[in-house]
């Protein structure tokens, strides 16, 4: 790292946070290395089997599979145990199969040190086509509980990605807890990780099992409202992971802009983790810019690096995206302190050739 030396381009104030964030840094150094799985990448053991080499062969400890698609399961629902009542379908991408990623995987790494992470996305629950679904579906089961506009128009499921359960709703809650725990009880995971743990817009909530709850309350802002229906989901997910087994990690995937995060999705993520009410939070830095990446990681320079992944974008859209780009921002990372990394994911790593000439 080139010495800090104070210009025009650098303000005092700049500095004084570069080099606070590098003793920050100094403490907590070399920890997690983590990739995300998705459900196309996990529906047969052979698939399974070369995400478990890729681990081992480039050195990874975390291993993040998709256990929920939308509304659907790639495991099996209170498989030995049915304290957590789970009526949810097996996932259409298992074809009526016996087969259980998330069970393969656990027992392939027994005794490794590979981490499983079950991961969980939370509030979304349809798929843009609903040809994939079947009525026992709760969109279709439970339509009553959908997010809705202020004009009272239910979301529908080609908006943004797919349908989202209103969050403001206690049966909506009460419905995702008992699947987390449900996921908690039956399987030996060191981790769940919540995503989508959010609402899909600032224009959504107005669902009016949801606004009856509001205008009950004694809250006058209907946005922090919101953050609080989030926040309580959180703080309860936490004490029921806990007490069925306090060794499994509770994370979240969270938007690296903590703004945008809060004023568009009310996920203040940055209160979960000052008040305890999660274990970590792997920030979705997804930026392609190096210049929007760094500055993303300034906004977050106060929060604890040991409970902090930065998670980077390793997948190409139209524009090139070279892992020479990705070396940067894992330059930038370690310079602020961040040293445990992500990579979203598996499939982009490999179908575009990053791994062997990742420096991290």
């Amino acid at each position: 790292m080139r010495p800090i030396t104070k210009t025009a381009s650098m303000p005092y104030r700049l500095i004084l946070s570069i080099l606070f964030i590098s003793v920050l840094g100094l403490s907590s150094k070399a920890q997690n290395k983590a990739f995300w799985a998705t459900i196309w990448s996990i529906n047969s053991p052979e698939k399974i089997d070369n995400i478990i080499k890729t681990a081992k062969d480039n050195h990874f400890n975390q291993l993040f599979i998709q256990v929920r698609y939308r509304g659907d399961a790639l495991y099996f629902p209170n498989k030995t145990d049915s304290s957590f009542h789970n009526p949810e379908q097996r996932s259409y991408i298992l074809k009526g199969s016996k087969f259980d990623p998330l069970q393969y995987t656990i027992n392939k790494l027994k005794g490794s040190t590979i981490e499983v992470h079950a991961w969980v996305p939370i509030f979304v629950v349809s798929p843009r086509d609903l040809s994939k679904i079947k009525a026992q579906h709760i969109f279709y089961q439970h339509a009553n509980w959908i997010t809705t506009k202020q004009s009272g128009v239910p979301m529908k499921n080609t908006e943004h990605e797919g349908a989202f359960l209103d969050p403001g709703i206690v049966e909506v809650q009460q419905y995702l807890l008992n699947i987390l725990g449900d996921i908690a009880t039956n399987y030996s995971i060191a981790g769940i990780q919540m995503d989508y743990i959010r609402y899909p817009d600032s224009i959504y909530g107005y669902n009016p099992l949801a606004l009856k709850r509001y205008k009950e309350s004694k809250e006058a802002d209907f946005s922090l409202w919101k953050q609080e229906q989030i926040n309580n989901f959180v703080n309860k997910a936490y004490i029921l992971i806990k007490n069925i087994n306090p060794k499994i990690q509770l994370s979240a995937a969270v938007i690296g802009n903590q703004q945008k995060a809060i004023d568009n999705s009310s996920q203040n993520w940055k209160q979960w983790l000052k008040d305890s009410y999660i274990d970590h939070v792997y920030v979705m830095a997804y930026n392609a810019s190096n210049k929007s990446f760094n500055n993303l990681l300034l906004t977050i320079d106060e929060i604890r690096r040991d409970k902090t992944t930065i998670v980077m974008r390793a997948w190409k859209d139209k524009k090139p995206y070279s892992v020479h780009q990705i070396n940067e921002k894992i330059n930038l990372c370690k310079r602020y302190g961040f040293f445990n990394l992500g990579f979203y994911s598996y499939s982009g790593l490999v179908k575009n050739h990053y791994l062997k000439h990742l420096k991290f």
